[in-house]
Order: structure tokens, then sequence, then C-alpha cells
């Protein structure tokens, strides 16, 4: 009596390597596309805390922003606040906003978040519009200040240094980018009298 031989054949085999070359082909997809959506929110989470920072740096500048009052006709506006000027300069436009020495805050922004000088680090930029909501003229002034903050999307390549990323450009290229919107209001501080 032949023995029959048990255990698997070479087709058994290959049919076996094939079904697991295909699953793990699968994970593998799912990988990349996991790691990429990671990067994306990493990115969402960095910017929108950017836009924040942004607003809050504005909202402090409106803090010095104490005239005219009832004692005194002349504005401080252009004066006394670091950006706030630009209501009157670029009203309602989209515009770089200066880096000031102090408090040491300007456009650029590296991949961690944290305030750059150095274009090769700079992975986020900023871009601000201020607009009258009330003229100063009411002894109560109110600007609306709107911050973007945006940075390349996948494959397009790194930013250019926040300077030379004009708001028109960034307009026109709006497929290029990804952006976080973020507004508040500023109110003048007429109390200081």
């Amino acid at each position: 009596m032949r023995r029959q031989s048990r255990g698997y054949t070479f087709v058994e085999l290959m049919m076996a390597l094939t079904v697991l070359g295909i699953g793990v082909s699968g994970i593998i997809a799912m990988q990349k596309v996991t790691v990429t959506s990671n990067q994306h929110s990493k990115n969402l989470a960095l910017a929108t805390h950017i836009a924040e920072s942004w607003a809050e740096q504005l909202t402090v500048d409106s803090t010095r922003w104490n005239f005219p009052n009832a004692t005194n006709p002349v504005s401080n506006l252009g004066t006394n606040t670091l950006w706030l000027d630009a209501v009157n300069a670029f009203p309602n436009q989209w515009r770089l906003p200066t880096f000031q020495a102090q408090p040491a805050f300007g456009p650029a922004f590296d991949a961690l978040g944290n305030v750059t000088q150095v274009a090769a680090q700079t992975v986020f930029c900023t871009h601000i519009r201020l607009s009258w909501i009330y003229p100063q003229t009411t002894l109560n002034g109110l600007i609306r200040a709107d911050v973007r903050v945006f940075w390349p999307r996948e494959g397009r390549g790194a930013i250019e240094p926040c300077a030379t990323v004009t708001p028109a450009n960034v307009t026109a290229g709006l497929a290029n980018y990804h952006f976080v919107h973020h507004s508040t209001a500023l109110r003048q501080h007429t109390a200081f009298q």
C-alpha cells in the first residue's frame, strides 16, 4: 500500500502567498493614507493655534489704542500700536504683517508653530486684514481683524519666504495652499482718560 503523503502542494502554497501579498499590500496602502492624514491634522491644529495666537496679539495691541477720547481728540492708532495702523493704510486688504522685535512675533512660523525669521525654516505664513466696524471718531472704535494662516499642499513644494508670498500670489494660487481663517473684533480702550 502506498502511503498518501500529507502536506501542501506547490499550487496551494503559491495561492496562500498570493492572498497574503494582496492583504499586505492593502495594509501598506492604508498606512500611507494614515500617515498623510495625520500630518494634515497636525498642520491644521498648528495653523489654528497660530491664527488664535495672532488674534490674541492683535487684542493685546488694541489695548494700546486709547485715543481719541473725550479729553484728547488726536488718535494714537498709528503711533502707539504695532499692527492696527494698517486699518487706515490698507483698509480691508490682505497684507503681510511686519515682524516686531518686542514681543518677538511675526508672520512666519516653523513646523512646530514657533515664530521664525529664518526663511528655510518657514512652514506657515500669516496675512491679516483689518477693516472698520465703527470708526474711532465715535470714541468707541471697533476694528474687524481677519487672520489667515496658510501652508503648501502636499506635493506642491516648500513655502517661499513669507516676505515674498504676497496676498495677490496666494489668491492667484489658491489650489497650492491649505488655509485656516480666524476673525475677531478689536475694541478701542478709551478708559484711560
